[in-house]
C-alpha cells in the first residue's frame, strides 16, 4: 500500500457527510420500527395527562434502534409537554457507564436539578436516597427516568434500583416514570422475583434486522454519507447479507460499509465494489477481536490465552481449565476456581470472542462446555503476543 498524506485523501473524496453512517438519529427517521414506536407512545402517553407510567422494559440485541428511537420519542414527549405547560424532567442515564444505584441516583439527581452539581463519588447510598426524595417531593412534576444498559448494573450491583423505581412513587409527591432498556433478552435471569412482581409488565420487543430491512436502512445512510455513485445497491445488498446472517445489527452493518469506503481510498479508487466487502469484514473483525482482547482483565486474558494455544478445532471447558491452570503458574499468579472460570468462558461468549455451548462432546466422552475460535492463523498469533505483552 502507498504511503497516504491528507492531500491525497482530499484528490478522492469519497464521503459526503461520513458521521450520518455513526449518528443515533438517521437521516430520514427509523425505518422498520412503527410497529415498536407505536408500542411506546402508547406507553407514554399516559404522561401527558397527568399519570405516571407503569415500569417498561425494552429488550433486543445491539444495532436495533432501541436507543436511537428512545431518544428520539423523548424529544417528541418534552415539545408536546411544553405545548401543555406540564413540568416534565426527562432523564437518560447510560448503566454501562453508571453501575452502582448510588452513582445512579446521583446522576438523575444531576439532570432532574441541574442548579446543584452532585458528586459522582464520596455519597453514601443512605445520602443520595435522602437527597433523590427531598428533590421528587416537589408537588406537580413529572419526571421520565431512562436507564439504558441496565443488564450491566443487575449483573453487578443487584436489582435493587429497579426494585426501588417500582415504589418510588408511593414514597414521593412528583409522578415517577420509570423505562429500561436491555441488550440481553435473558436479563430476566437478573431480577428477584419480588422486582419481577411489580416490574417489566410491559416489554417491547426489538426483533434484529432482517436482510431487506438492513438493505433500506445502508441505502437511506448511503444516500447522505457518501458522494453521488460511490456505491452501488449490489453492495449495499451484500453488507446486508452479511450481518443479517449475524445479529441483524445495523451499527455493525454501517461499520462494515464504513470500513469498504476507506479500503477504497487506500486503493484510490473512486468506487466502492463487490470485492472490497469481504476485504473490509475480515480487517474489521480483526480489528474488533483484537480492540476487546486490550479491554480483558488478567484472568481473561489468561483463559483467552489458553484457547487461543489450544489448537482443537472443538475444545472442552475442562482442557481449557487445565491449560489455564498451566498459564497462571507460569506467571506465579494463583487460578481462580473452575466455576469461575465456567463464568468467564460465558462472558467471552457474549463478547462474541469465543463461540460455545453445553453439550454432549465425543472426544470428552460427556456433556460439556463446547468452544470453538474462529480467528485464522494471523490473528491468533497476534493475539497471543498482544496477551503475553500485556499481562
Amino acid at each position: 500500500m502507498e504511503t497516504m498524506t491528507f492531500a491525497s485523501v482530499l484528490k478522492n473524496p469519497i464521503y459526503n457527510k461520513r458521521d450520518v453512517l455513526y449518528s443515533l438519529e438517521p437521516p430520514t427517521g427509523f425505518l422498520h420500527r412503527t410497529g415498536q414506536k407505536n408500542e411506546l407512545i402508547m406507553e407514554l402517553a399516559p404522561i401527558l395527562m397527568g399519570s405516571a407510567v407503569n415500569c417498561v422494559f425494552v429488550y433486543g440485541v445491539p444495532g436495533t434502534g432501541k436507543t436511537g428511537l428512545l431518544l428520539d420519542l423523548m424529544k417528541e414527549l418534552e415539545q408536546e409537554a411544553v405545548k401543555k405547560k406540564i413540568d416534565l424532567k426527562t432523564v437518560y442515564i447510560n448503566c454501562s457507564e453508571n453501575r452502582t444505584e448510588t452513582v445512579i441516583l446521583t446522576g438523575i439527581l444531576n439532570q432532574i436539578n441541574p442548579e446543584r452539581e452532585y458528586p459522582k463519588m464520596g455519597w453514601t447510598r443512605t445520602k443520595a436516597l435522602s437527597e433523590f426524595n427531598k428533590v421528587l417531593n416537589k408537588e406537580g412534576m413529572q419526571v421520565l427516568l431512562v436507564l439504558d444498559e441496565v443488564d450491566y448494573v443487575l449483573k453487578e450491583a443487584g436489582d435493587d434500583i429497579l426494585y426501588r423505581l417500582s415504589r418510588i412513587n408511593n414514597d414521593v409527591k412528583s409522578k415517577i416514570s420509570t423505562l429500561v432498556i436491555s441488550n440481553d433478552v435473558r436479563v430476566g435471569d437478573y431480577i428477584k422475583p419480588r422486582t419481577q412482581s411489580a416490574f417489566g409488565r410491559v416489554k417491547v420487543i426489538f426483533s434484529p434486522y432482517t436482510s431487506d430491512e438492513l438493505f433500506d436502512i445502508l441505502r437511506e445512510r448511503a444516500k447522505v454519507a457518501f458522494k453521488p455513485g460511490v456505491i452501488t445497491d449490489a453492495v449495499i445488498k451484500k453488507v446486508a447479507e452479511i450481518e443479517a446472517q449475524r445479529n441483524g445489527d445495523a451499527r455493525k452493518a454501517m461499520e462494515l460499509m464504513d470500513s469498504c469506503a476507506k479500503i477504497c481510498m487506500g486503493k484510490k479508487r473512486s468506487k466502492i465494489t463487490l470485492d472490497l466487502v469481504e476485504e473490509a469484514d475480515k480487517s474489521l473483525e480483526r480489528d474488533q477481536a483484537l480492540a476487546m482482547i486490550t479491554t480483558l482483565t488478567q484472568h481473561q486474558k489468561l483463559i483467552y490465552v489458553s484457547i487461543l494455544k489450544n489448537e482443537e478445532k472443538v475444545m472442552a471447558g475442562s482442557d481449557i481449565y487445565r491449560i489455564y491452570c498451566e498459564e497462571c503458574e507460569s506467571y506465579n499468579i494463583k487460578p481462580l476456581s473452575e466455576r469461575r472460570v465456567r463464568s468467564f468462558l460465558i462472558e467471552l461468549t457474549e463478547m462474541g470472542l469465543i463461540d460455545s455451548e453445553v453439550g454432549w462432546l465425543a472426544t470428552a466422552k460427556k456433556k460439556t462446555r463446547k468452544i470453538v475460535l474462529n480467528l485464522d492463523s494471523a490473528v491468533r498469533n497476534k493475539a497471543i503476543k498482544l496477551i503475553r505483552d500485556s499481562i
